[in-house]
């Protein structure tokens, strides 16, 4: 089975994952600076990795994250306290404690909302990498529990406008259909559904669960389809272009087959 082990291996690994074909549909030359640019983690990313870690594999919290201490680093005493707990730590990702706390908390609350569905995970963070009509694909899944592939996402907003608001800002059916394709490819197994867990980061701490429907996916497949062509023309090519350099014709209504932004 084409199946990676570590993260580490999956990010070197030399395919085009769901991120990487946001971008791309972008533009090949936004991919490109997204591929090649060092990201620095940011306090959102860092936290929903937390909560991810804590809900599907709470065994590796104590090897990949600390809590800082509550030191004054202007003093003596607590630049001492600070130089112990960096070393005894080192290469973990430091978070303070309000950012632990309201971690667990909302973990805790994500775990709840997983019960009441009674998902019992099969597999949790499994990695694939398939060839699709000659090009190479990876996914990272965060679960798959029967017939059901799982995503885990915290939010600001897990009402029903709130959920489809993200799916269209983030392209999260895009990334349902994604997995899809290379867990059926990698595994043999066809899926029935792809659910989204989504829970709020700030008290209650609400959960919703949901599919995506069938008006969303046939945009993910036009978009799946639109970024493996886009990738393998710009890559048989060596160009990757950004936007037309010809003069666009923008409009609030406009054919689909125009430029036109439209406002639904």
């Amino acid at each position: 089975m084409p199946q990676i082990h570590d993260r580490k291996e999956y990010r070197a690994f030399p395919a085009l994952n769901q991120s990487a074909a946001k971008h791309l549909l972008v533009s090949a030359s936004h991919y490109q600076a997204y591929i090649n640019t060092p990201h620095e983690e940011t306090k959102a990313l860092r936290f929903g990795t937390f909560v991810h870690s804590a809900v599907l594999e709470p065994h590796t919290l104590d090897d990949l994250y600390a809590t800082a201490p509550d030191v004054d680093k202007r003093t003596k005493d607590g630049k001492e306290q600070w130089a112990a707990f960096a070393t005894a730590n080192a290469g973990k990702t430091i978070l303070d404690a309000e950012e632990s706390a309201t971690g667990h908390l909302v973990a805790s609350f994500a775990r709840l909302a997983l019960k009441k569905h009674g998902v019992k995970f099969d597999e949790t963070e499994v990695m694939y990498h398939v060839d699709y009509n000659g090009i190479p694909l990876k996914a990272a899944i965060d679960g798959v529990a029967g017939d059901y592939l799982w995503d885990i996402k915290t939010t600001d907003d897990a009402s029903a406008a709130g959920m489809l608001k993200a799916i269209r800002n983030y392209r999260y059916n895009l990334q349902a259909y994604w997995y899809r394709i290379v867990y059926e490819l990698a595994t043999g197994r066809r899926p029935l559904g792809f659910r989204f867990l989504f829970v709020e980061k700030e008290p209650p701490y609400a959960t919703a669960v949901c599919e995506i429907g069938p008006e969303l996916m046939s945009w993910a497949v036009s978009d799946f389809e639109k970024a493996i062509s886009l990738y393998r023309e710009c890559s048989a090519s060596g160009v990757w272009p950004a936007y037309p350099d010809d003069v666009q014709v923008i409009d609030v209504k406009g054919p689909s087959t125009s430029t036109a932004i439209t406002f639904a």
